[in-house]
């Protein structure tokens, strides 16, 4: 019996997952803690926006969401190798605040000097919510 593996890769550096590290504050600027926080990304394309990843705000206030370059890709956008990011946050699993579109986020920028993937994570935010939570 022959196995296969396959890994998708985008640029033949990377793995095919990326993370991103998302952080929101209330009005006065404190950071959202705990896991009441829900945060969902979403990649916005011309038909359908699609789920990325969705992560809990930790202690220190941050979520981190694993995103795979299969997911970057739809039916509606097959070529696309860059998102056009937002992010939703949940409180208690009521939508509480959305991001405005970070668009065409490169995860596979090259360091100019290495030539190696130098954002396979990138940190967003924070985003100051409107209320205060």
């Amino acid at each position: 019996m022959i196995s296969i593996s396959v890994t998708v890769l985008m640029s033949g550096r990377t793995s095919g997952l990326f993370s991103a590290i998302v952080s929101f504050e209330d009005a006065r600027g404190r950071l959202l803690t705990g896991k009441r926080w829900r945060v969902v990304a979403f990649d916005q394309d011309p038909l359908l926006d699609h789920r990325l990843g969705r992560a809990e705000i930790d202690d220190q206030g941050e979520a981190t969401l694993l995103i795979a370059v299969a997911d970057i890709k739809s039916l509606d956008s097959p070529g696309e190798r860059t998102p056009d990011l937002y992010f939703v946050l949940y409180d208690a699993g009521m939508q509480v605040f959305k991001t405005r579109v970070l668009p065409d986020v490169d995860f596979e920028e090259l360091d100019p000097v290495s030539g190696e993937p130098a954002h396979i994570t990138r940190r967003f935010g924070p985003f100051r919510v409107d209320w205060d939570a």
